[in-house]
């Protein structure tokens, strides 16, 4: 058997040599396989050898990496409250640059391909488009409507403005934001009416388009917004019943009725289209539009997803359908958060409404005024330090 000993210490790959190609290929289809939720793990594999990081570093490696996984994962969340300036939170060990120093009135307008945009408010208000990654931001103003008119509310989002993306890896692109407000004449004659307007600001231009005016009036006050193929959904805080629809490509507004709720309802994207997701009695169910082709119009129709069980959902089942605990719908995850502080349970939860599974990713916001999840993609190379030592 002494023979032996001497073949094996000859197989043995010298230090520094590189990976044969065949071995490489199998140990890039592992760290592939990688889950992308906690982006630890993928730092942890780049330094266990120079091989490893090699492979985790390489720009093929990162592409390939985003599209086998095609869904970027929820890193943690912006929230805002009456009482403190907007703030992230971290459910994994994605540690970004702090926000731009802000005050209380600021508001988190909108969260999406990987950029924040924040009403920093003023006379005349303004936004921030910041980059979470890479911890940079551009101020805009607010645009002009009518020297007349009173600008009471508004909301807008951000979005990637490159031609044909994926939005699996563009924070640092092109982008527009959508600028949705609300104007009435100031007069007061005990009427509260106001004019919706929306209008376009590219980076690649660097200005803002004519102010579009919708026919729609008296709608109140904007809210968060989900994007949807071409198409932008406002949220509007005091009318359940209606939700303003942003046309990317023609540029203007519309309204459509939403479904008849028990309370509260989260829009979200049910099969490319507009849906909503809601509680009542213990229940999770969706509203689905459904067409009428026939008769060219169309009705929403309700599913009943599941029912909340006591074993496993008990701190959910404690949802009032008239409190807006159920919060947000996280684009392009089928997942969404909850805010819970009440005698039971405090906290912030998700619901995958796939698996069902719930998970507590945070601390109760208080009375917070939205939470808005933040998605991407973070790999080596975008890291640089940027993660929580473990």
């Amino acid at each position: 058997m002494a023979p032996l000993a001497p073949r094996l210490a000859s197989n043995r790959r010298p230090h520094g040599m590189a990976l044969p190609a065949l071995l490489r290929d199998l140990v890039e289809e592992i760290l592939l396989r990688i889950p992308p939720d906690e982006p630890a793990h993928l730092i942890r594999a780049a330094l266990v050898c120079k091989d490893w990081c090699r492979i985790i570093s390489d720009g093929v490696f990162r592409r390939r990496y985003r599209r086998f996984h095609r869904t970027p994962p929820l890193l943690g969340y912006l929230n805002k409250d009456y009482q403190t300036a907007p703030k992230f939170v971290a459910t994994t060990s994605f540690s970004p640059p702090p926000l731009p120093a802000g005050k209380c009135s600021d508001q988190v307008l909108d969260c999406r391909h990987g950029r924040v945009l924040i009403d920093t408010g003023g006379d005349p208000p303004g936004l921030t488009v910041w980059d979470l990654i890479a911890g940079t931001g551009q101020r805009l103003s607010v645009p002009a409507y009518h020297p007349h008119l009173r600008l009471c509310s508004f909301t807008g989002a951000v979005l990637c403005a490159r031609h044909g993306c994926d939005h699996l890896d563009c924070h640092d692109g092109p982008f527009l934001v959508v600028f949705v407000g609300g104007y009435d004449d100031d007069i007061d004659d005990g009427t509260d009416n106001e004019t919706h307007t929306s209008g376009v600001y590219s980076s690649e231009t660097g200005a803002w388009s004519a102010q579009t005016p919708s026919i729609y009036d008296d709608l109140g006050a904007c809210g968060p917004c989900l994007l949807i193929g071409d198409a932008l959904y406002v949220t509007l805080e005091y009318c359940y019943e209606k939700i303003l629809k942003y046309d990317l490509g023609e540029h203007g507004l519309s309204v459509v009725d939403t479904p008849r709720m028990f309370g509260a309802a989260v829009p979200m994207d049910i099969d490319g289209g507009l849906g909503f997701v809601g509680h009542h009695h213990g229940w999770i169910y969706t509203w689905s539009r459904q067409a009428d082709v026939a008769n060219g119009v169309g009705g929403w129709v309700r599913h009943d997803v599941a029912e909340l069980e006591m074993d496993r959902w008990f701190s959910l089942r404690c949802l009032h359908p008239s409190q807006r605990d159920m919060i947000c719908f996280a684009e392009g995850t089928n997942t969404i958060l909850f805010n819970l502080n009440n005698y039971i349970e405090q906290g912030v939860f998700t619901l995958d409404l796939t698996s069902r599974q719930v998970r507590k990713v945070g601390e109760t916001c208080g009375y917070c005024i939205d939470i808005l999840p933040y998605t991407s993609f973070y790999t080596p190379d975008l890291a640089k330090g940027k993660l929580s030592p473990q």
